[in-house]
């Protein structure tokens, strides 16, 4: 009995000690797993927006582009701070699943679309406010498509960066300023041009939305909620460095806007809205920093009814 009770104590002693070290030993690093980058779906309108920060920034910045781009799936990504258009146009190349358009109205810090013939008809792209450019160093670059049956208006915006979180009044120059008159004229061209379309205002805004009245450039959308909703505000109200679009400061200043017409399909949808934590792909923020941009992509799943 001496012997028999001794066996078994030295067997469950083995037998913990084997539990533990597969709980807690790793022979081989993690995998990298390509679902944290699988966004769009075959059922909705899947829309990112994404500044590229001086695109291509390296050298390695189109091959890293050309591997992420179909793992997120999405049916229009419109881009901010394409500096080589012509880089941008050979690299649409090594995408079978998409077309580019890049506008002409700047030399620099361009706007663009990638959107997938399959699933995306362009009926037109063109710019808008074209020579305003106190509000407007970019001009707003439009996109009118279509998606299973229905009609949407892209509206990709990259806003005049910087200031100081004040509102200086007496200076038409002053960065908030001029940020506060271009959230004023695109809600007007939108209430004007398309009062009952679906309209999807989108890119680098480079300011917060959820700042109190006094700082807050987004009023003329904000003070009209039921015709306007940022689906970036979930975001901007629970700030963390792995949620939001610029990690850095751990800011959201890329949004995605929709208007009433838009309001039950992302709703329906689930309410997806996220910003893409794609630097998890290539091994880092740092690496991600340094070859590909400093902000997240940002994307939006609606259901087209």
């Amino acid at each position: 009995m001496k012997y028999k009770n001794t066996f078994f104590g030295i067997l469950l002693i083995l037998l913990l000690a084997l539990s533990s070290c597969g709980k807690n030993q790793s022979l081989t690093p993690p995998v990298i797993d390509e679902n944290l980058l699988e966004f769009g779906t075959a059922e909705t309108l899947d829309v990112i927006t994404w500044n590229l920060k001086t695109f291509p920034l390296t050298s390695a910045t189109i091959q890293h582009l050309v591997e992420i781009i179909p793992i997120l799936n999405a049916d229009v990504i419109a881009f901010q701070e394409i500096m080589d258009a012509n880089q941008f146009y050979a690299m649409a190349t090594l995408l079978p699943d998409y077309r580019a358009v890049v506008y002409t109205a700047t030399s620099s810090y361009r706007l663009a679309y990638l959107y997938k013939p399959a699933t995306v008809t362009l009926n037109s792209e063109f710019t808008i406010f074209n020579g305003n450019s106190n509000p407007f160093p970019r001009p707003p670059y439009i996109m009118n498509m279509n998606f299973a049956g229905n009609n949407y208006i892209l509206i990709n915006n990259h806003f005049k960066a910087l200031g100081d979180n004040f509102i200086d009044e007496s200076d038409p120059w002053d960065e908030e300023v001029r940020r506060r008159l271009a959230s004023t004229m695109l809600e007007e061209y939108i209430r004007q041009n398309h009062p009952s379309d679906r309209v999807i205002l989108l890119g680098d805004l480079n300011d917060q939305i959820q700042e109190p009245p006094s700082t807050n450039v987004f009023l003329p959308f904000l003070d009209r909620p039921d015709e306007y909703m940022f689906t970036t505000m979930e975001i901007a109200l629970n700030p963390s460095p792995n949620l939001v679009s610029y990690p850095s400061a751990n800011s959201m200043i890329d949004h995605i806007l929709i208007t009433n017409e838009l309001f039950d399909a992302f709703e329906f949808a689930g309410s997806v809205c996220r910003a893409i934590r794609v630097e998890e792909f290539v091994g880092g923020l740092s690496v991600y920093f340094s070859q590909i941009s400093d902000h997240r992509p940002v994307g939006v799943r609606l259901m087209p009814y």
